[in-house]
C-alpha cells in the first residue's frame, strides 16, 4: 500500500506514515470498480426500431434487415454470458433476444404476406400498359382508317400503314402486338359483300408465349384473356 501524501510504501494496518500523514478512515479498496455496459443491448434496440420504422414507412422489403437485428441481439447475449457483470446480465440479454426475434419474425411475416399482392399489382400495371398501347392504336389508326374507308378496318397491318404511317406498337414485354381483321358478310342492294368491320389486337402476355391463357386480347375495343377466348370458342362449338 502507498502513502497518498509522499508515495512511500506502507505496511497493512499502519495508521501513520513517516512523513506525518495519518489515515483518517479505512483505506479505499484497490479493486477496480466495474461499470456495466449496456451498449450492445442499446445497439440492438436501436437497430430494431430503425428496421421497423423503415419497413413500415418506406417499403416492407426493408424488413430483411431483421437478420442484422437478430445477429446484434445474439452478440449481446453472448457477451453477457461471457461477462455477466460487465454487460448487463445474461437474463436481460436473453429477454432482449427473445423480444427481438418475436418482433423480427412479425416484420418478416408482414413482408411475406404482402408478396402476393405486390406481384399481382405489378402484373396489373404491366397489363394496363399493354392495354393502353392497344387503345391508342385503335383510336389513332384503326378508327381513322375505318372513318375514311367506308366503315371497314384494314385487311392487315400493311394496308393500314399505306393510309396512316403508324406501325403496331410493342407490349410491355417488348413484343410486337399483332393485328387481325375479322370479315363479316354485309347485304348491300341485294348483294352480299364482305366487310372487315371487326378487328383483333393480341399480345402474348406475361409468359411471352402466343396462344396461351394469359394472352391479352382486344376485340372491337373489348379486352379478353386467352382463357376467356378459348372458353367462348368451346361454348360456341358445343352449341353447334
Amino acid at each position: 500500500m502507498l502513502c497518498p501524501c509522499c508515495g512511500n510504501g506502507l505496511n497493512e494496518g499502519v495508521q501513520e506514515c513517516r512523513c506525518g500523514a495519518r489515515f483518517v478512515g479505512k483505506p479505499l479498496d484497490e479493486k477496480p470498480v466495474k461499470i456495466k455496459s449496456y451498449g450492445a443491448l442499446m445497439n440492438t434496440f436501436g437497430l430494431l426500431a430503425l428496421v421497423s420504422v423503415a419497413a413500415l414507412t418506406f417499403t416492407k422489403f426493408l424488413a430483411i434487415g431483421a437478420v442484422v437485428v437478430i445477429w446484434s441481439a445474439r452478440r449481446a447475449m453472448k457477451l453477457a454470458k461471457q461477462d455477466p457483470e460487465g454487460y448487463g446480465g445474461y437474463r436481460v440479454a436473453s429477454a432482449a433476444l427473445t423480444m427481438t426475434v418475436i418482433v423480427s419474425l412479425g416484420l418478416v411475416g408482414y413482408t411475406v404476406a404482402s408478396v402476393p399482392k405486390f406481384l399481382a399489382d405489378r402484373l396489373a400495371k404491366r397489363d394496363a400498359a399493354t392495354k393502353a398501347e392497344m387503345l391508342h392504336y385503335q383510336a389513332s389508326v384503326l378508327e381513322e382508317y375505318k372513318r375514311t374507308h367506308h366503315g371497314s378496318y384494314p385487311l392487315n397491318e400493311q394496308e393500314a400503314l399505306k393510309s396512316i404511317k403508324e406501325a403496331l406498337p410493342a407490349d410491355y414485354w417488348q413484343h410486337r402486338i399483332r393485328y387481325e381483321s375479322k370479315a363479316a358478310p354485309v347485304a348491300t342492294l341485294g348483294k352480299t359483300e364482305i366487310s372487315y368491320s371487326n378487328f383483333e389486337l393480341r399480345s402474348n402476355g406475361p409468359d411471352e408465349i402466343a396462344g396461351t391463357d394469359d394472352d391479352i386480347i382486344m376485340r372491337d375495343g373489348i379486352f379478353y384473356t386467352g382463357a376467356e377466348i378459348k372458353s367462348q370458342t368451346s361454348a360456341s362449338i358445343e352449341k353447334k
